[in-house]
């Protein structure tokens, strides 16, 4: 029998490694100490999404930053004890020219830097990543609910992570995402024990509370489209989970992302218009998804984004 790791995909993952404006008090000198190196346990912060990707055998790996911390990385890369203990191959580093502290997650996906080092599916990750979820089960789980099952001609879907704020871990004061969820088509494989599968929803809607509070001020309501309700019998409201911002993205993103040039977010821009593809009549056409899928195989089975 193959074992775990021959059987999933070869995903490469990108792992974006930004200034930290909300550390300021660490990273003031961001070209010295960027956030992904703000010690975490005596660890410096990147050193754990970097071990999360070795323990599932993606060793293909980008460290995303700005040129002003580049060097500050690769001398903590070359020298650090944390970092220099980790697998090879290392990690390759990219800093595109025009990456700035105000650049959108969307359009760092956007910039030819990065999009000429993707190759196939990939894994955008923060740099403050700690995780108790295993990725293998994350690939797993996408593997069989959002790419189909193996021999199916569709092109696959996304998956992404959005993690519950309420609870014995609440964080006072912390931003949250709205996000409408719908019941995904189950394929006919029966999850295993321990599988994420029965947690993963089909996200039919993305935003932050603040776009939300934005349209309730304005129409004193939220209003909820009759496509939704004739394509979805069934859905779930939430407004207390947080976007992880881990995301398993298919190869083809990067078409539908470059032929929307307005998309600024990954979570907003990207996963919210998707979403709404899926159900919202005339968006399909207008994203320019028509000429990248087969409308046929447009279903929310396939070629949808999931969440966990």
């Amino acid at each position: 029998m193959p074992d775990r790791a021959s059987i999933l995909p070869d995903f490469q993952a990108l792992i974006l490694c930004g200034p930290g404006l909300s550390l300021n008090t660490f990273t003031s000198t961001p070209e010295e100490f960027p956030k992904a190196l703000v010690p975490i346990a005596n660890r410096p912060m990147v050193w754990y999404p970097l071990d999360w990707c070795y323990r599932m055998n993606i060793s293909r790996i980008s460290l995303i930053t700005p040129p002003s911390s580049r060097k500050a990385i690769e001398d903590a890369l070359s020298r650090n004890p944390d970092l220099t203990s980790l697998p090879h191959p290392r990690p390759d580093i990219i800093a595109p020219e025009n990456l700035s502290q105000n650049t959108g997650t969307a359009e760092i996906l956007r910039l030819p830097e990065v999009q000429a080092a993707i190759s196939g599916h990939f894994l955008i990750l923060p740099c403050d990543l700690l995780a108790a979820l295993p990725g293998e089960s994350l690939i797993e789980a996408w593997l069989v609910q959002a790419a189909g099952i193996v021999g199916s001609s569709a092109l696959p879907g996304g998956l992404g992570v959005w993690i519950p704020t309420k609870g014995e871990y609440a964080v006072k004061g912390e931003e949250t995402n709205f996000l409408i969820t719908a019941q995904p088509t189950q394929p006919t494989v029966t999850p295993a024990p321990n599988s994420l599968r029965p947690s993963i929803s089909q996200v039919v809607c993305s935003s932050t509370t603040d776009t939300l509070h934005d349209i309730t001020d304005s129409k004193h309501c939220f209003p909820i489209r009759h496509g939704l309700l004739r394509k979805h019998g069934r859905i779930r409201i939430l407004s207390t989970t947080r976007d992880a911002h881990i995301y398993l993205f298919p190869y083809w993103i990067l078409d539908f992302l470059n032929r929307n040039p307005a998309f600024e977010s990954i979570g907003e821009d990207i996963v919210g218009w998707w979403a709404k593809a899926t159900w919202q009549d005339g968006l399909v056409p207008k994203l320019g998804l028509d000429r990248i899928l087969d409308p046929s195989s447009l279903t929310p089975s396939n070629n949808s984004m999931k969440s966990t």
